[in-house]
């Protein structure tokens, strides 16, 4: 009589891989080259949207923001552009219905001022990871065999979705305000949970407004802010129960100010727009084969090493990052304010129960001359830091900066400080190997002894002890009662056989 294995179609998500490419986005301005005497700060920020996944390709649009802060002959001027390319991922690695998770970093940005207008410039690299929605046949029964199960985690995929979030802030200054000279927000997440139907992404908003004050003072004045908000987005079958995982980034940043010139006050208003994507999944055990034998016949089994990927909510970490930089050409001017920053990770390496991080910050600063002139510049300090994290096995780090400041030491030596967020996420990965076909060969030749009486090996396990003796393991446990695994190799095993 032929085995009837039963098997079970198990679902995963898998990471197949990763690719990375380079895109530079330019957007020309409206203001005369010419006219710009010296470029004080140049914000950049950008965000992709995936356009479309074929074999080997996977389309996005990057869209690239700039608010540039300039001086010209009768002072300080600011502009506002924006600029979008279509490019592609390219990699025999992507298949047709690929889930690309795009990441992307601005790594430099440019002022071009030898056109007739002034151009500003981003270089940006986006790196996509694939995932693949995979399904295998696990063994885990049947009848004529004999299955050694064990548990095994797998991760299931309840939807990955995408919201934008506006988020808006209001609050007043005790000062009147001439011009917005720059913004900029960077998003953090702080947790990620489902409600009914919904994924639930809370976080904060870093704001920074570089402002110039109107009247005598004509001072240039920076403006933190924090905004927290909580970002929701449709998912059919998410439920409180699951886990989530969440990321999100700034779309826009738009400002408004009114101003009371009977009071001296401001009023600034600000709209972000938050998009984030949010996953629904749940890690759970499934019982299945790992070992199978039959008593009659031989049997090959066919193997299949399965992985689920799954990323947890991340943990943040707050750390005041601060240092010294050598700078040229300071002599008899006065720190005003830090007006672009960045943080660039150069490692992250876990020990214990703790990240370690090293990297660089960069701090773009404005100064003002003897006479009253500004002038912007850079101060990059190197850092190392630890922060808390029990995740096992391989995690992921981001980072956010919540304020910046930077003082004159000496005519030639900064101090630049940043309160930064390090964001902390375990990128979990589950392998296991389980059975997905069986393939029956040649009868076994069988004792012909109605009893026969073994010695064991020592440290030998119920299942091994079973299948070396060819013997259903619950048999040989109801006629040898007394045996204690593992076993010690000094045993006498009797096996029974019907004749």
């Amino acid at each position: 009589m032929p085995i009837e294995p039963v098997f079970e179609k198990l679902s995963a998500k898998e990471k197949a891989g990763e690719v990375v490419c380079r895109v530079k986005v330019e957007c020309k301005t409206d203001v005369p080259a010419t006219s710009v005497e010296k470029v004080l700060n140049n914000n950049a920020g950008a965000f992709t949207v995936l356009s479309g996944v074929s074999d080997g390709r996977a389309e996005f649009v990057c869209r690239a923001t700039f608010f540039i802060c300039f001086a010209v002959a009768d002072g300080i001027r600011k502009c506002e552009c924006g600029a979008e390319i279509k490019d592609s991922l390219l990699s025999d690695g992507i298949k047709e219905g690929d889930e690309i998770r795009l990441i992307w970093n601005v790594e430099k940005t440019e002022i071009d001022l030898s056109g007739l207008k002034m151009t500003a410039v981003a270089h940006i690299t986006v790196k996509g990871e694939i995932y693949r929605k995979k399904e295998y046949a696990a063994l885990t029964g049947g009848e004529k065999v004999f299955c050694d199960l064990k548990p095994i985690k797998t991760v299931k995929s309840y939807g990955t979705v995408s919201s934008t979030y506006i988020a808006e802030e209001e609050f007043d200054l005790n000062y009147p305000v001439a011009e917005v000279l720059s913004h900029k927000a960077e998003a953090c997440i702080t947790a990620a949970q489902c409600g009914v139907g919904t994924v639930i992404c809370d976080g904060e908003i870093y704001l920074t407004e570089i402002l110039l004050q109107s009247g005598d003072k004509n001072d240039i004045i920076r403006e933190n802010r924090v905004i927290p908000f909580r970002a929701e987005a449709e998912c059919e079958d998410a439920m409180p129960q699951l886990s989530a995982t969440c990321s999100a980034f700034i779309k826009s940043v738009k400002t408004d100010v009114s101003v009371d010139e009977e009071k001296n006050i401001s009023t600034v208003s600000v709209s972000v727009a938050v998009g984030f994507t949010g996953e629904a999944y749940s890690v759970a055990e499934e019982t299945v084969a790992v070992d199978a034998f039959n008593s009659e016949k031989e049997l090959t089994l066919v193997k299949t090493r399965a992985a689920t990927y799954a990323e947890s909510a991340p943990a943040c970490s707050f750390v005041k990052i601060s240092g010294r930089a050598a700078v040229e050409d300071l002599e008899s001017a006065r720190a005003i304010c830090a007006a672009g920053e960045k943080i660039e990770i150069l490692s992250a390496t876990k020990k214990d129960n703790a990240l370690n991080i090293v990297g660089a910050l960069t701090v773009n600063g404005l100064f003002a001359g003897e006479d009253g002139t500004v002038f912007a510049r850079k101060s990059e300090v190197p850092f190392e830091t630890a922060v808390p994290c029990d995740a096992d096995g391989e995690v992921g780090v981001s980072v956010a900066i919540k304020s910046a400041t930077v003082k004159l030491i000496t005519f030639t030596e900064t101090e630049c400080e940043a309160e930064a967020v390090f964001s902390v996420y375990a990128k979990n990965t589950f392998f296991a190997e389980v059975i997905s076909e069986i393939e029956e060969g040649e009868p076994k030749q069988l004792p012909e002894a109605a009893a026969s009486v073994f010695i064991p090996l020592a440290g030998e396990g119920l299942w091994e002890l079973a299948k070396r003796l060819n013997v259903c393991p619950e048999s040989l446990v109801s006629t040898n009662p007394e045996l204690q695994f593992p076993l010690t190799g000094k045993e006498r095993i009797v096996v029974y056989r019907q004749k």
